[in-house]
Parts: C-alpha cells; sequence; structure tokens
C-alpha cells in the first residue's frame, strides 16, 4: 500500500481519483489548491504526488519547483497530471523537476496502470 497525495482544484477529479486509487489499495490524501501542498507532502511522506497542471493562482508546473525546496522532496516521485497533451506535459515535467506525468483519462485501469508504473519506476524515469 502507497500513500498518495492528489492535488486538484476539481473537487470531482478529487473524487473520482481518490476512489480509483483507494480500491488498489492506496492511502489517498486530497488538496484542493496548491497551497498546503508541502505542508502534505512534509506531513504525510508519500511514496507519490499527483499535481494538476492548471490550477488558479499557481500552476503544477511552478508548485512542483516549490514544494521541492520548501518540503525537502528530492526523493518523493512527484508526477505532472492534467489532460494537457503529451508533447507540452513532457516538457514541462523536465523543466520542473517532475518525475514524469500522466494524463487525464477517463479509464480507471490505464490511470491505475501509470500510477503503478510510477510507484515501482525509479526517480526521473518519465512516463
Amino acid at each position: 500500500m502507497a500513500t498518495i497525495v492528489i492535488v486538484d482544484d476539481s473537487e470531482l477529479t478529487l473524487d473520482r481519483v481518490r476512489s480509483i486509487l483507494e480500491k488498489a489499495g492506496h492511502r489517498v490524501v486530497t488538496v484542493n489548491s496548491p497551497f498546503g501542498t508541502s505542508a502534505a507532502i512534509v506531513r504525510e511522506k508519500p511514496d507519490l504526488v499527483l499535481i494538476d497542471v492548471a490550477m488558479p493562482a499557481l500552476s503544477g508546473d511552478v508548485l512542483v519547483s516549490i514544494a521541492r525546496r520548501r518540503a525537502g522532496s528530492e526523493a518523493t516521485k512527484i508526477v505532472l497530471h492534467s489532460s494537457a497533451n503529451a508533447t507540452e506535459l513532457s516538457a514541462k515535467a523536465v523543466a520542473c523537476g517532475a518525475n514524469g506525468f500522466i494524463q487525464k483519462t477517463a479509464d480507471p485501469v490505464t490511470f491505475l496502470r501509470q500510477v503503478e508504473g510510477f510507484l515501482g519506476s525509479t526517480p526521473k524515469s518519465g512516463r
């Protein structure tokens, strides 16, 4: 069982992703704003953090850099989670120091397979 922190301003996305991950046996902590993410990472010591890119006030790619600095979370896998295209997400992930990205999908099997890939991968493994 992994601990996963999900950061997204959409309650619908938080509920859907939490449900998928909890059914797979993971412990899930949700954060509905970019503010408080660093504190959640320090407090929860997650195995994985999924961060939405398009959030008001602070984009997810900027948040990755801040979280890494403030939470001292270099060892924590942080992954961008967005509906943006793969080329854009890949570039953002590299630029901000994320471990990769997962495109938002309506297919829970695909989503869970990608999450499990990051949980089993080494840092900086990409998608």
